[in-house]
């Protein structure tokens, strides 16, 4: 489960995403088949942090970092450019690219043939894409550093197995691959590379309206849906306004509430917890680009997931017999991590009308201590489940606000 504060945080990488989607570079060719040196199958170990798949890659085996996989982006990208400065490679060139919210024009830098070693994996010379700046303070929103992605298409030659309770993504050579016994298997399509999923979404009002949706393990909400995408779709009676993550021209704004149901397939989802959001029409106009929104990390972790993609097949495999219920922050809280070891907690929103707004919490304030225990002994994930217990529960904090020390209690309710 996951907090709405963790959606408002991590959404963010669903903004990045499409920023790699919108430049024509093209790869060197690689022979993915090759990535596995001969096996039938390979297996690349990750750590789900804060909603999100983070895989060890290594630059020219020298240089350690941190991805994240992201099946909603089609190209590797690298968010921060002193990584690719210091291995002394020329770039080949400088491409405009833009980002979901289409307010604002940044540049990146194609490298071409830079080593990437994923861990796993045998070693492979692909084409990168470098931001010229790093436009986003990703590190301390997610509490680990991180220093790009690896997008979908880097597999597309392959099955590709997401086995979230293991966190271990394998990957099959297609020929020697046998769909495993008691999934559910749903026709997925596939644009630029990228796998997309038609579902159902039963409003409150109980209208049902046809959905495409991308599938993004890059994005840590649930589900995504584009309000003006379709006529039928529309926010639900009940709603929290607010920041749903960061665009490259600042905040983007939306709202969450709950759906009745989400069928996907034979599969159905009830009182699935949604983010609205408007998308520029523009996108909705390319129909390499269209959809009605996203389906993320915290609906696909309930299974264990495979993306056939020269197929077209998803099939999936519930970890439970009986659907998970979406839970959400009781806070309204927004804390990033900060410090050398991301173990520093400070707020950086406060929901309107939230227990956090009662409480007196203001933006700037420094978590000293949580329920008595220092902060520093919490990992930015650990705060957050803490912020997500039942309803009437008391959270007792103390704060630095200046030079000023603070006792602060929340009572924690449910905001929808």
């Amino acid at each position: 489960m996951t907090t709405f504060l963790n959606r408002v945080i991590l959404f963010i990488f669903f903004i990045i995403t499409p920023v790699v989607h919108e430049v024509g570079a093209q790869a060197s060719y690689v022979d993915q088949i090759s990535l596995l040196n001969g096996k039938k199958k390979a297996v690349i170990p990750f750590r789900y942090v804060h909603n999100f798949i983070i895989i060890d890659v290594k630059l020219y085996g020298v240089v350690p970092v941190q991805f994240i996989f992201d099946t909603g982006a089609e190209h590797v990208i690298i968010f921060k450019r002193e990584y690719t400065d210091m291995l002394s490679e020329p770039y080949d060139q400088r491409v405009p690219i833009l980002g979901s919210d289409m307010s604002r024009e940044v540049w990146a830098l194609i490298m071409r043939n830079v080593m990437l070693e994923i861990k796993g994996l045998k070693p492979k010379p692909f084409d990168v894409l470098v931001l010229e700046d790093n436009y986003f303070n990703l590190d301390e929103m997610i509490g680990i550093p991180v220093c790009g992605l690896v997008g979908g298409g880097f597999f597309k030659q392959m099955v590709v197995n997401i086995d979230y309770k293991k966190q271990k993504i394998i990957i099959h050579d297609p020929k020697d691959f046998e769909t495993p016994k008691g999934v559910t298997t749903v026709p997925i399509g596939i644009k630029s590379n990228k796998p997309y999923v038609l579902g159902e979404a039963t409003l409150q009002d109980q209208t049902k309206v046809e959905v495409e949706l991308l599938l993004d393990t890059g994005a840590g909400v649930p589900v995504l849906l584009h309000n003006n995408s379709h006529p039928s779709l529309h926010l639900p009676d009940q709603f929290i306004k607010g920041k749903l993550g960061m665009g490259l021209g600042g905040y983007l704004g939306g709202h969450i509430g709950r759906i009745k149901n989400m069928r996907i397939g034979d599969l159905d989802f009830p009182s699935v917890l949604v983010s609205f959001q408007d998308v520029d029409s523009t996108w909705l106009e390319d129909q390499n680009k269209y959809r009605n929104g996203i389906i993320g990390n915290d609906f696909l972790s309930r299974f264990n997931t495979w993306f056939s993609y020269l197929d077209g097949h998803m099939h999936l495999k519930p970890y439970k017999s009986k659907p998970e219920p979406f839970s959400m922050d009781r806070s309204g809280l927004v804390i990033f991590a900060f410090g050398d070891a991301f173990n520093q907690f400070v707020v950086k929103d406060v929901l309107d009308g939230s227990p956090a707004e009662k409480a007196g919490f203001k933006v700037n304030d420094v978590l000293l201590k949580v329920n008595g225990a220092a902060a520093s002994l919490f990992t930015l994930d650990g705060i957050n489940k803490v912020l997500q217990k039942k309803a009437g529960k008391k959270i007792r904090f103390k704060i630095l606000r200046g030079d000023q020390e603070l006792k602060k209690q929340i009572v924690l309710e449910d905001l929808i």
